[in-house]
């Protein structure tokens, strides 16, 4: 099995979604770092769907008759959320839910009959090492890398319906999915703009933000923006817009 079998590309986005953690979970635990909170913002949205593509890499696993019960039993003592308060009530990150995660992957890795992960890793080191695009910013190169390969593994498990489900919970998993891959591609435009005036680039970052319920972040790049780069109207728009529900 490779990574086009559902529950190896279910697992390797949940993979992908637990080193993104870890990196919002370093952010958080500065606190000199000015991102903190929007890292805990974010790591509160990506803990919860790592959990929901592993449920979903078990479930396919265990309708192929593949054993699955170390998964089985500790999913349900697993850390509902990632954040804890400390002594001083202020917020931080709950270090066992991500161990909890880290085991989890684990697990179900070791339930894939046939999985050869060190080629899989592999193939993905080699894709960034393309001579093309080493000459980018390495940062880049990963973000351009994830977004395809978490934008085409989503598409791909989504495609496959693994049993019939009623019209609710279609509808519940591709509104989940289409959040999933816009989280993906905000991360890639944020690394594609940088301190760059690109208009087209800037209008669809903008967009996204506010789609995602990050208004206030919307607000701040349209203004260090528009600062930078002069008037535009689309980014100006977009950043005063009025916020969608939650």
């Amino acid at each position: 099995m490779d990574e086009h079998d559902r529950a190896v590309g279910a697992i390797l986005i949940g993979e992908s979604l637990m080193v993104q953690c870890e990196r919002s979970a370093d952010q958080i635990r500065d606190p000199h770092d000015p991102q903190r909170w929007r890292a805990m913002r974010e790591i509160q949205d990506d803990y919860p769907e790592i959990w929901r593509q592993l449920d979903r890499a078990r479930e396919v696993l265990a309708a192929r008759g593949a054993n699955t019960m170390a998964y089985e039993e500790m999913r349900p003592h697993v850390r509902r959320t990632i954040a804890s308060d400390t002594d001083d009530h202020a917020s931080t990150v709950d270090a066992d839910a991500l161990e909890d995660a880290r085991r989890a992957i684990a697990e179900l890795k070791l339930a894939v009959p046939g999985a050869d992960w060190k080629a899989i890793a592999r193939r993905t080191r080699e894709l960034v090492a393309i001579p093309e695009l080493r000459r980018h910013s390495r940062f880049a190169v990963v973000g351009i890398v994830s977004f395809v390969t978490l934008a085409v593994l989503t598409w791909f498990l989504s495609s496959i319906p693994d049993k019939k489900i009623d019209e609710r919970e279609l509808m519940r998993q591709e509104l989940a999915d289409v959040a999933s891959q816009r989280k993906v591609k905000i991360q890639y435009l944020q690394l594609a703009i940088g301190e760059r005036c690109d208009a087209p680039v800037a209008q669809e970052y903008v967009k996204l933000l506010v789609m995602d319920g990050q208004g206030d972040h919307a607000e701040r790049f349209a203004d260090r923006y528009v600062g930078r780069c002069g008037e535009d109207t689309v980014v100006e728009n977009w950043a005063n817009a009025p916020r969608p529900p939650r």
